[in-house]
């Protein structure tokens, strides 16, 4: 993609940024034709740094992830009234060090960005129409422990901007399962904007590969925690992250996987391959998976997700649910249908039904269409209502 933009832009300047600029600038240098490689601590300089730089030069600013010590505004939504969900960035970094992951060699430690600052933009996404934020982060549980001397934290940030009324819908992007503390936990139960879908990575279901990925918990403390989630919530979504081929993953720990997926009835996962990154302690371990195993394992465990979500949208048909109007689109024919999200993560469609865009509707799930749920709007509920 850089040698296209470079042969399609033979006027401009071209500039690479993010993590693989952080991590391979070395290699970056090699090729003809880059501007500026700017590491992830450098992207608030780069207009500046444009002037200054000839066609000819390639400049590299790329400091060490170890020293972004603040977080970086850089990066802000200018969200119009065409959008009614947002995303908002709350916190970058991360101090885990999972063997298989480089984030904290190229995003740096967890920083957390200030609650003024985000309270300001939550007021402008307000004010532009948007209805729902997704408060996001590369470690997103941790937010606030490295400001204001630890005060502030992600439930006391929840809660701040559940005040905002024009929010109706405050989601969180994916949150690891040690940062769900009783704090949060009581924010979910009682905070009446939370959406109820938690996205919790799991990675594997055998504890000695999760002992090898260096994670925090074992497959018992992520079952109890979990079952005390559904408990308080019983409509809950939880969707997870599952990595297949690690290192010293045989049938066994596979298929001890495979069971832990069903005794917990995620409502989806989101299933990828182990990569060996050379930065990372796993890159050490003995006993890697062929590429076949790999392709196999994961073709079982994206079927296997079908089905869970397939029967997690089964437990809500015929029941009256909110969802928020999100856009319009027509089919073939030229009918007109509004889409659009529930809080617990189910897409809906509602046929000869035009709910005003941003509009919170009640309708009755009708029909499962693959990734959607038809339905009913409330015009046409008399009937199926005695």
């Amino acid at each position: 993609m850089i040698r296209k933009a470079i042969r399609q832009n033979r006027k401009s300047k071209i500039v690479v940024t993010g993590c693989y600029a952080q991590s391979n600038y070395e290699d970056l240098q090699e090729m003809e034709g880059i501007s500026l490689i700017a590491g992830n601590g450098e992207k608030n300089d780069i207009l500046k740094q444009l002037e200054k730089i000839d066609f000819h030069d390639t400049v590299i600013r790329v400091k060490p992830a170890k020293y972004l010590k603040k977080y970086d505004n850089v990066l802000r939504n200018k969200s119009s009234s065409l959008h009614t969900r947002a995303w908002l960035k709350i916190q970058d970094g991360c101090n885990r060090f999972c063997t298989y992951c480089k984030v904290p060699y190229v995003r740096g430690p967890a920083r957390s960005r200030s609650v003024e600052d985000i309270l300001e933009e939550v007021s402008n996404l307000k004010n532009n129409g948007v209805k729902e934020v997704v408060l996001t982060g590369i470690n997103l549980g941790t937010y606030g422990r490295d400001i204001d001397k630890g005060k502030t934290s992600l439930a006391k940030l929840i809660s701040l901007i559940s005040n905002f009324k024009g929010i109706k819908r405050i989601r969180l992007s994916s949150i690891e399962l040690i940062d769900i503390n009783d704090e949060l936990f009581n924010i979910f139960k009682k905070t009446s904007k939370f959406c109820h879908h938690l996205h919790i990575p799991l990675q594997h279901g055998d504890d000695k590969i999760l002992n090898l990925m260096n994670r925090p918990y074992d497959t018992s403390i992520f079952y109890k925690k979990i079952s005390l989630i559904k408990e308080a919530i019983p409509d809950i979504a939880i969707t997870t992250d599952i990595m297949v081929g690690f290192p010293n993953e045989d049938g066994n720990s596979f298929s001890k996987t495979v069971n832990f997926i069903r005794k917990i009835c995620f409502a989806k996962i989101h299933v990828f391959q182990y990569s060996n990154r050379e930065e990372c302690l796993a890159a050490l371990l003995p006993h890697k998976v062929d590429n076949i195993v790999k392709k196999e394992r994961s073709k079982k465990l994206q079927d296997l997700s079908k089905e869970l979500f397939y029967d997690f949208q089964k437990r809500y048909l015929d029941s009256i649910a909110d969802v928020l109007v999100e856009d319009e689109i027509k089919d073939k024919e030229g009918r007109i249908y509004s889409r659009g999200i529930t809080g617990n993560y189910i897409k809906v469609i509602i046929p000869d039904f035009i709910g005003k865009k941003g509009e919170i509707v009640s309708v009755r799930l009708n029909q499962i269409c693959s990734n959607y749920i038809s339905s009913i709007g409330m015009r046409g509920l008399n009937k199926f209502t005695k």
